[in-house]
C-alpha cells in the first residue's frame, strides 16, 4: 500500500526542500572511473599516434626534397654544355634522353631557363603548367599535392657566374598514395589498439576498484537496512589501505547491529518491568480479600442449611467479588508509569530504536515525521511513550512485509498531534469505536494492548480517532492536551 504523503524528515513549513528533479548521470558511479580512465588512454594513444604521423610524413617530405635535389644534380651535369651554349635543340635531345631512362623518380617535366630568365627549352607534359615565377631563381622546392608533383629548381654556376636555371616537375603520385594508405593503416590500427587498452584499463580499474564500490552501495542502502558487515575475503583480496578502510566499516557495522541488540534488550526489559510491577500490584491489592472470602465459603460449608447465614455468606461473596473486581478495573485504568522527566523529542527518537526489532521482523518500513521543538514539550514521558510504543508495534503486526508504517507528531494549538498510520487490513469497527469512546474493551476481546492504550489516553485526557486510508489501512489521530504550555513559565526549553 501507499504510505499517506508526508514531509521529509528535518524539513519544516516554510523551508524549501531543494530541487525536485536532478539530471540523471549517464553513467552509474561505479562505470564512471574507469570509463574516464578509457578514454583518457584512448585519447593519450591517437593523440601520440596523429604526432607521430605529423613527425614521420614531414622526415618523408625532406627524403623526397633530397631525392630530388640528387636527381637535379646529375641533370644539370647533363645539360650543362647545352646552357653555356645556349644551344636548345642539345638541350631538348638531352631532356629526352633522361625521360628515356627513368627508374625509381618519373619526371613529369623539365625546364630550361638561361641566365637572363629566356626559357631555351621544355620536354614532357604539354598539359603540365609553366613554374611559378619563385622557381626561376636559386634552389626552391614544393609538393603539390592535389596534382601529385613535386617541383624542384636549383641554378647553374661556373666561374664566370651563373648559366642557368633548371626546373624539374616529378610525378611523386604513387608515394603520396602509398603514404595516406599507410597513414590509413596506422590510424586503424591505432585506434584498434588504443580502443583495446582503453577497455583493458577500465576492467582493470573495475576490478581494483571493487572493495570501493562494495563499501559505497552497503552506505547507500543503510538508510533502508542496518549495515551488514562486508566479506572478508573481500578484505583480503583488497590493497592495506582500501583493506584499512572496510575493516574500519566492518567495525561499524558490528557497533550498530550491537546497539540495536541492547536496544531490543532494553525495550524488553521495559516490558518485562512494567508487567512485573503491575502484577505485583494487583497480587497485592487483591490478597485482602481473598481471606474474608475464603472465610465466607468456609461458612457456608458448615451452615449453608440456615437461609439466614446463606444469605449473609452470598451477599458477602458478592460485594466481595464486586469489589475485587474494581481492584482490577481500577489498577489496569489507572496504572502508568511513574513520571520522573519531561517529555522530548529524544522520548520520539528512542521510539524509532524501540520498534525496529519488531519491524525487521516483519519486513516493515517505520517512517518518522517529526516537527517538535527541541527541550520540553510539556508532558510526561511514560505515559505517551507507551501509548505511542503500543501502537506502532500493533500497526506492524498489522502490516504485510515490505508495507509502511508512519508516524507524525506535530504540536498543534496547544495539543499533541500525533498520528500513527499503517497498511493492513483496517480496525476492527468495534475495537475502533472504543478507542475512539475511550470504552473499556469487552469480556473475552483479546486486544489487551488496544485496552491498555485506552486506559493511558483516558490518564492524559487525550482524544483519540481512527479512520480508514483510501489507500488501505488504518489512521490513528491522538490528541494529546499539554499540560504545561510552550512557552509557559513551567516549561523548560533548549537553548543552544
Amino acid at each position: 500500500m501507499t504510505p499517506a504523503p508526508v514531509r521529509p524528515p528535518g524539513v519544516g513549513p516554510g523551508v524549501s526542500p531543494g530541487p525536485k528533479h536532478l539530471p540523471r548521470p549517464i553513467l552509474p558511479p561505479a562505470l564512471r572511473l574507469p570509463a574516464a580512465a578509457g578514454l583518457i588512454v584512448f585519447a593519450v594513444a591517437v593523440g601520440t599516434t596523429q604526432v607521430a604521423l605529423q613527425v614521420t610524413n614531414r622526415q618523408a617530405d625532406r627524403q623526397l626534397q633530397q631525392l630530388g635535389q640528387v636527381y637535379l644534380d646529375g641533370l644539370v651535369a647533363n645539360v650543362r654544355p647545352g646552357l653555356q651554349a645556349r644551344d636548345p635543340a642539345d638541350i631538348a635531345a638531352r631532356f629526352a634522353r633522361a625521360f628515356g631512362e627513368q627508374s625509381v623518380v618519373a619526371e613529369r617535366g623539365l625546364f630550361a631557363y638561361a641566365a637572363d630568365g629566356e626559357l631555351l627549352a621544355r620536354h614532357g607534359d604539354p598539359a603540365l603548367p609553366m613554374p611559378a615565377p619563385g622557381f626561376l631563381t636559386g634552389t626552391t622546392w614544393a609538393i603539390d599535392s592535389e596534382t601529385g608533383v613535386a617541383w624542384i629548381s636549383g641554378g647553374v654556376q661556373e666561374d664566370a657566374g651563373p648559366v642557368g636555371q633548371l626546373v624539374a616537375a616529378l610525378d611523386v603520385a604513387p608515394i603520396l598514395a602509398a603514404r595516406a594508405r599507410l597513414a590509413w593503416i596506422v590510424v586503424m590500427v591505432d585506434l584498434l589498439l588504443a580502443a583495446a587498452f582503453a577497455v583493458l584499463t577500465g576492467l582493470v580499474l573495475r576490478h581494483l576498484g571493487r572493495p570501493l564500490r562494495k563499501l559505497v552501495q552497503e552506505l547507500s542502502e543503510g538508510a533502508h537496512r542496518p549495515p551488514a558487515r562486508l566479506p572478508e575475503t573481500l578484505v583480503a583480496s583488497s590493497d592495506p589501505r582500501t583493506a584499512h578502510v572496510l575493516r574500519a566499516y566492518n567495525r561499524m557495522a558490528d557497533g550498530v547491529r550491537e546497539r540495536e541488540r541492547l536496544s531490543a534488550a532494553l525495550a524488553e526489559r521495559e516490558q518485562a518491568a512494567a508487567l512485573g510491577q503491575l502484577a505485583a500490584t494487583v497480587a497485592h491489592e487483591v490478597r485482602n480479600p481473598l481471606g474474608g472470602l475464603a472465610t465466607a465459603v468456609s461458612t457456608l460449608r458448615r451452615f449453608g442449611d440456615r437461609a439466614e447465614v446463606r444469605a449473609e455468606s452470598l451477599g458477602f461473596l458478592e460485594r466481595g467479588i464486586t469489589a475485587l473486581e474494581r481492584i482490577v478495573t481500577g489498577t489496569l485504568d489507572a496504572y502508568r508509569p511513574g513520571e520522573d522527566r519531561p517529555l522530548t523529542r529524544a522520548d520520539f527518537e528512542d521510539l524509532r530504536h524501540l520498534v525496529r526489532p519488531a519491524a525487521e521482523r516483519r519486513g516493515v518500513t517505520v517512517v518518522f515525521d517529526l516537527d517538535l521543538p527541541q527541550g520540553a514539550i510539556g508532558l510526561g514521558s511514560g505515559g505517551v511513550r507507551q501509548v505511542l510504543l503500543n501502537l506502532l508495534l500493533n500497526a506492524c503486526a498489522a502490516t504485510p512485509p515490505q508495507g509502511v508504517v508512519g508516524l507524525q507528531a506535530r504540536i498543534l494549538q496547544g495539543d499533541l498531534v500525533c498520528e500513527i498510520t499503517d497498511e493492513g487490513a483496517g480496525l476492527d469497527p468495534a475495537e475502533a469505536l472504543r478507542l475512539s469512546d475511550g470504552a473499556a474493551s469487552e469480556p473475552g476481546s483479546r486486544r489487551l494492548g488496544l485496552s491498555v492504550v485506552v486506559s493511558l489516553l483516558g490518564n492524559l485526557d487525550a482524544r483519540a480517532s481512527v479512520a480508514e486510508r483510501p489507500t488501505g489501512g488504518t489512521a490513528i489521530r491522538l490528541a494529546i492536551p499539554l499540560v504545561t504550555p510552550l512557552g509557559a513559565p513551567g516549561a523548560r526549553e533548549d537553548r543552544a
